[in-house]
């Protein structure tokens, strides 16, 4: 079980089957979470790791 649990929060299969995520006027959104750098050594913004983390975890992020 705790296998299976790990696997599911890695991006493996999960019971759920394929999310997809549209994030209409990304754009927007882009703006003020942009304006939140994380790590000043790479410039990866709020935004950038929010959808990298959703990625990373199996969901598709469409953004538009």
């Amino acid at each position: 079980m705790c296998g299976a649990r790990n696997r599911r929060r890695g991006g493996g299969s999960s019971r759920f089957g394929t999310v997809t995520l549209v994030w209409h006027s990304a754009d927007i959104a882009r703006g003020p979470l942009a304006g939140h750098v994380l790590d000043h050594r790479t410039g990866d913004t709020y935004f950038d790791v929010t959808v990298e983390l959703l990625r990373k975890y199996g969901v598709t992020v469409e953004l538009r």
